[in-house]
């Protein structure tokens, strides 16, 4: 039996969001945000793979494990909004699409969807770490780093690198992630999407594209923002999840 991941709660606050994180990354990554939402409770946990869960994983870990830990940690928070980035927000729409009835609203954050035709054929940092890959995973870890920084990360060591470049390898390899995970003209929750207006062309097309595919779908982006938007510009994005439970007239 695979232990389920664990979450951490900060807050008593009458609302609850829960941030899902997105490749090479971890739940941490968002306690900025979380300081400027001093009126929520606040939940985080690190996918199978990454951080605390890293030994969680395993070769054949996919899509469909990520979805069932979302699920698992969903069904003991009351109706939460579900924050994701990235991959996290592929993970966070695709668990929306199977069990409305347990969240009130999802924010996405530029979500990787490659059935979507305004997912390019060979993505560009998918081509980066694909090509890296063959130096071994500590090349494509660092390869994907430097993209999405612009400059060398802090200094890591070639283990640590390694690891990093196997759950990466992984994610990106999953076949499963390049089929159709929802329909989004058949989904019921409201859906933020956001993209960063600095963001790579596809991954803000995409985010802009799906709102208007889901019934109860709007769109915001933060200017000035990369796809580092949550670590880089925490207070916008707070607002946002604020946003995501707010009335909308139109």
């Amino acid at each position: 039996m695979i232990r389920p991941v664990l979450h951490t709660r900060r807050g008593t606050g009458p609302e609850t969001v829960l941030f899902v994180h997105g490749t090479m990354d971890h739940s941490g990554s968002f306690h900025r945000i979380a300081h400027h939402l001093p009126a929520w409770t606040v939940v985080g946990y690190d996918r199978r793979g990454w951080g605390i869960s890293r030994a969680l994983a395993t070769p054949q870990t996919a899509l469909a494990d990520h979805l069932a830990d979302l699920t698992t940690v969903v069904s003991t928070l009351p109706r939460p909004v579900v924050a994701g980035h990235s991959y996290g927000a592929l993970v966070a729409l695709s668990m929306a699409a199977q069990h409305p009835q347990l969240i009130r609203a999802v924010v996405a954050f530029e979500p990787p969807l490659p059935w979507l035709p305004w997912w390019p054929d060979t993505a560009p940092w998918e081509q980066l770490v694909g090509d890296a890959s063959h130096q071994g995973p500590a090349a494509a870890a660092s390869a994907l780093q430097q993209a999405v920084l612009g400059h060398p990360a802090a200094r890591q060591s070639n283990e640590e690198l390694a690891a990093l470049g196997t759950a990466l390898i992984r994610e990106m390899t999953d076949p499963t992630v390049s089929q159709p995970a929802f329909d989004p003209a058949t989904m019921t929750t409201p859906v933020l999407t956001v993209s960063g207006s600095r963001s790579l062309a596809h991954h803000q097309q995409t985010a802009l594209h799906l709102s208007d595919l889901i019934p109860a779908g709007r769109h915001e982006h933060i200017d000035g923002a990369g796809h580092l938007a949550h670590v880089t510009h925490p207070q916008h994005f707070a607002a946002l999840v604020q946003q995501a439970i707010a009335p909308h007239s139109g």
